[in-house]
């Protein structure tokens, strides 16, 4: 008879126990990756890229740009380009998002066969939650007229 008490007794400690560990919330984390287009934005949080000052930046839909990448290599079938110019300080592009880590691609241009005065040589700078993150710096291979698609500026 003692035995029996001693095994029910330690069944009722084993399902105790078990009761206690699924008893304990479970957390679970998940990493995403999330593209956002220059023009369509985010579309789960649907925030739009913001681009400033609006005077110099031009998309897809421009006419008289000089440089005209083709829409079927372009992510999403959007691009945004703007020239800087000293008098208007900065030309910046914000996105806010949630997150760990960030990559930043653009399309690039090469030789300057796109019209007297086209620049294309990319030059930028990266602030992240207002700090310096970096830069990047793209001189125009003159070897070649060709577009350099979906090239990672930051990561």
């Amino acid at each position: 008879m003692w035995a029996r008490l001693g095994a029910a007794s330690r069944n009722r400690s084993f399902y105790r126990t078990l009761l206690c560990l699924f008893t304990i919330p479970v957390c679970r984390a998940v990493l995403v990756n999330r593209t956002i287009d220059s023009n369509k934005g985010d579309p789960s949080t649907g925030f739009i890229p913001i681009y400033q000052p609006q005077s110099p930046w031009a998309d897809q839909t421009c006419s008289g740009c000089y440089i005209q990448p083709d829409i079927a290599l372009a992510f999403d079938g959007t691009w945004n380009a703007a020239t800087y110019h000293p008098e208007l300080q900065n030309v910046n592009v914000t996105l806010r998002f949630t997150g760990v880590a960030v990559w930043v691609f653009f399309i690039l241009s090469n030789a300057n066969d796109h019209g007297t005065g086209t620049t294309t040589n990319t030059q930028l700078n990266i602030t992240i939650d207002g700090q310096y993150a970096g830069n990047f710096s793209h001189d125009p291979d003159l070897s070649t007229h060709d577009l350099i698609y979906n090239a990672t500026v930051f990561s």
